[in-house]
């Protein structure tokens, strides 16, 4: 292979190297920011289904006493 042409691939590459590995730390900074908005979405979401399940388990027995927006007032 010519000195030249390997000298440029050489430059190339590391250059394509450098800039992947800074994309994905920018990108892991980026995920870093946001990541405790998504988990507390994801916790009032799993909250949300397990009441849901609870009542409809209670409203199975005829032991519920209050309703799904009775309880939601409560809490906000």
């Amino acid at each position: 292979m010519h000195p030249i042409k390997r000298a440029f691939l050489v430059v190339v590459f590391s250059l394509g190297t450098v800039g992947g590995f800074a994309s994905g730390f920018a990108h892991l900074g980026h995920c870093a920011q946001h990541h405790e908005a998504r988990r507390h979405a994801f916790e009032n979401r799993v909250s949300d289904i397990c009441t849901r399940s609870a009542h409809r388990v209670y409203d199975e027995r005829g032991e519920r006493t209050a309703s799904v927006e009775d309880v939601t007032r409560v809490s906000e």
